[in-house]
């Protein structure tokens, strides 16, 4: 959060307090049965509208600007040059960056000719705002009115460095200066890089001292470069922050796509997958116009009806303001979608980002966990959704012993102690983290209770993105947990101080499931030493190797924020080794949900990505790489569908023998979407090496009678489909090349 007080006031820069105490949800929206997508649509423009925006953070910067544009006709003397500058700053959220530019010099001119305490430190700091303002206007210049496949990926390219050079040339400008007056700023000293990348001037321009050595973009590992053809296809959405799910949504067997942006008022998107290499923008017609915001999505088929649905998650941040109710869309199977959020009973007011699907007593109907965001002045505690496989819910929470409250930014669903019924892993922003052990076995009622201390769970701080997955195929599930960012250290600082210390701190944390309810914290040992403030994140196996790699995106608000996204390969389930810059990865822009799905059905996974920061004037577009190089190992799709379980099968193990080199492992699979703010496909995509058949495969279902399927002798290389109790029925889906752009689809 950037201070907006310039002379003589104080700042308070938590992100969560709120000096209102008049909540929005005093007069409730009254019930209209007639079109419930439209009732929801207008229930939710009805508390935005509410939302007293003046105290609440990061958004309607547009509105903060024509409310400072009042203030400063009838302000004198020190308040009019503290509104001057707070008007510099938020034009710069609004993205009116040229203005901002020119408001911030105003005041930076008139500074330097006023006697005020502080003044150096002032002029310090209104050039460092000017510098940020000028790399961002290089940016919407080039990276984004000038658009390519390469942009804003580091080491940048020939291709992506920009053609209207006065934005960088002139933070560069301001960023010498200000390092001569404090060579110690590492914000000052990582964007010096990075505009010197943008013109091409990286290394030889910046000073040795400040320079990030060129074998920091070089020592990587090896990988094939991965390409980014979003804007081919028509998907790159040029939107904020947001979710994203990547699944089949009308039933063809082809992976569709949809998108969100957290603003309240931006449209939500859904993309069709025809199937021939291309995508169709089917917002409109599947009765989505005017569903807007969401910072992340969920998606499941908690109806059991076959057909895909997903849950759109709102209030995240904003406080007493978060009183924005989620959205649970049911698939009709027709094409289109309808908000059934208050007839299934998942209607509540609390602000939240995180959610998972699980089956928490494995009666074969999927459950809804939201863990919302608690604060003093919002006290909003979890709520389980315990599905009454009628349509509808019932919030258990507190009576399953889920009571602990805390300000979640993630939670995931796994299976600890291998008896299949879920637990459940909660990530606190600000506390420690939570494991909870499904009890409902030994109660038989969903049950749940907190994991002894000894489970060694429980960090990091500024805990964030999590998930559940086998990393080293032993059989058990380990779990990973990235920190966050604060105020205080930015992710460009946290990557100068790895760099010049060696140390690991805000590295994320990697737990190795012990077998016995207890975790060993392994990150230093898998190589995960560096720091990544990681906000949208996800799995898949980019190489089928048979061993999950993982990608993180870095998502920090603050525009001095723009550090790599990073990919992490796993090698043999031993470390990992960082292939971001070998890869293509290394995006600069904001980074949120990842989804990772074979798209064009060629057996390797692509990579969905949504981009975009926090404020209005942070867009950036959507990303797809391309998977060039996973086929070269042996796969197998696998599409399950419960029948005493839940259809979409979420929570089977999957556990595949094969044989490799003469010697004989186990890949191990579980059907979830992935992380905790990512939306990965439910089809198993696995990758089986150089194993020329699988010897074994079992299916473990997640019911509570346990069935388990088993076949042997199954053939590599294929899309498989398997309804629990039924035998392997082999899909044909031809694959196919992606192809140009969706008709109609302009960029600029």
């Amino acid at each position: 959060m950037t201070c907006l007080a310039l002379l003589c006031c104080s700042c308070n820069n938590s992100e969560k307090n709120n000096p209102s105490n008049t909540d929005v949800d005093a007069n409730p929206i009254p019930e209209n049965k007639k079109n419930t997508t439209q009732e929801m649509i207008n229930d939710i423009q009805q508390r935005v509208a509410a939302i007293n925006i003046e105290n609440v953070p990061y958004i309607f910067n547009n509105r903060k600007v024509s409310l400072l544009e009042n203030k400063l006709k009838s302000a004198q003397g020190n308040e009019q040059l503290n509104l001057l500058f707070t008007y510099g700053l938020e034009l710069l959220n609004a993205g009116q960056t040229e203005k901002s530019i020119a408001v911030l010099t105003d005041v930076l001119h008139q500074v330097e000719r006023i006697n005020v305490p502080s003044k150096d430190e002032l002029i310090f700091y209104i050039k460092k705002q000017l510098a940020i303002a000028y790399m961002r206007k290089a940016e919407q210049d080039n990276c984004i009115a000038n658009h390519t496949n390469e942009s804003c990926i580091i080491p940048i390219s020939p291709k992506a460095q920009h053609v209207l050079k006065e934005g960088a040339q002139q933070s560069i400008l301001l960023l010498n200066e200000l390092l001569t007056i404090n060579p110690n700023d590492l914000e000052c000293q990582y964007l010096l890089n990075i505009a010197n990348m943008t013109l091409g001037q990286y290394p030889e321009k910046v000073p040795s001292k400040f320079r990030i050595p060129e074998s920091h973009f070089s020592n990587d590992a090896e990988i094939t470069h991965f390409t980014d053809i979003a804007m081919d296809l028509g998907v790159d959405v040029n939107q904020l922050s947001g979710g994203t799910c990547v699944d089949d949504f009308n039933g063809d067997g082809y992976l569709d796509i949809i998108a969100s942006s957290w603003g309240l008022n931006d449209q939500i998107k859904y993309f069709e997958n025809d199937g021939r290499g291309g995508f169709s923008d089917k917002t409109s017609d599947a009765g989505l116009e005017g569903v807007t915001g969401g910072l992340n999505l969920r998606h499941a088929d908690y109806d059991n009806d076959g057909h895909m649905d997903f849950m759109i998650l709102r209030g995240a941040w904003l406080s007493i303001f978060g009183s924005i109710p989620n959205s649970l869309m049911h698939n009709n199977g027709d094409g289109t979608f309808t908000d059934v959020t208050k007839a299934a009973g998942v209607y509540s007011l609390n602000p939240t980002q995180t959610a998972v699907w699980t089956d928490v007593n494995l009666d074969g109907w999927l459950d809804l966990f939201i863990a919302n965001e608690w604060s003093e002045a919002k006290q909003s505690f979890c709520e389980l959704f315990l599905n009454n496989g009628d349509g509808t819910f019932q919030n258990i929470a507190k009576e399953a012993g889920i009571t602990v409250p805390g300000f979640f930014k993630g939670v995931a669903s796994g299976d600890v102690n291998n008896d299949l019924y879920p637990d459940l892993y909660l990530s606190d922003y600000d506390g420690l983290n939570t494991l909870y052990i499904n009890t409902t076995k030994e109660t038989g009622k969903p049950s749940f209770k907190i994991a002894d201390e000894s489970a060694g769970v429980t960090e990091p701080k500024l805990s964030f993105p999590t998930w559940f997955f086998d990393y080293n195929n032993d059989g058990l599930e380990d779990i990973f947990v990235s920190g966050y960012s604060s105020s205080e250290v930015l992710p460009s600082e946290m990557l100068l101080r790895n760099l010049k210390t060696n140390t690991s701190e805000y590295r994320p944390l990697l737990y190795e499931n012990n077998g016995d309810n207890t975790f060993t914290e392994v990150s230093l040992k898998a190589n995960l030493t560096e720091p990544v403030a990681t906000m949208g994140c996800n799995f898949g196996d980019l190489d089928n190797d048979g061993f999950l790699d993982f990608y993180l995106a870095t998502g920090d608000p603050d525009f001095f924020s723009i550090v790599p996204n990073k990919m992490y390969r796993n090698v043999r389930g031993k470390s990992f080794e960082d292939v971001t810059y070998s890869g293509g990865f290394g995006h600069i822009q904001k980074g949120h949900a990842i989804g990772f799905g074979d798209i064009d059905m060629d057996g390797d996974q692509d990579i969905y990505a949504v981009m975009g920061g926090a404020v209005e004037g942070d867009v950036f577009r959507n990303l797809l790489f391309e998977n060039p190089i996973g086929n070269k190992n042996n796969w197998i799709n696998i599409v399950l569908e419960g029948k005493q379980s839940n259809r979409s099968a979420i929570g089977a193990k999957i556990i595949i023998t094969i044989e490799e080199n003469k010697r004989e492992r186990k890949i191990y699979n579980t059907v979830d979407s992935g992380a905790s703010f990512g939306g990965n496909s439910v089809m198993a995509e696995i990758g089986l090496g150089q194993a020329s058949i699988i010897k074994k495969m079992e299916i473990k279902w997640p019911h509570h009678s346990k069935p388990v399927s088993i076949f042997n002798q199954v053939a590599v290389n294929q899309t498989i489909h398997i309804v629990e109790g039924g035998d392997i029925q082999k899909r044909n889906l031809p694959q196919f090349s992606f192809k140009g752009k969706m008709e109609g689809h302009q960029h600029h």
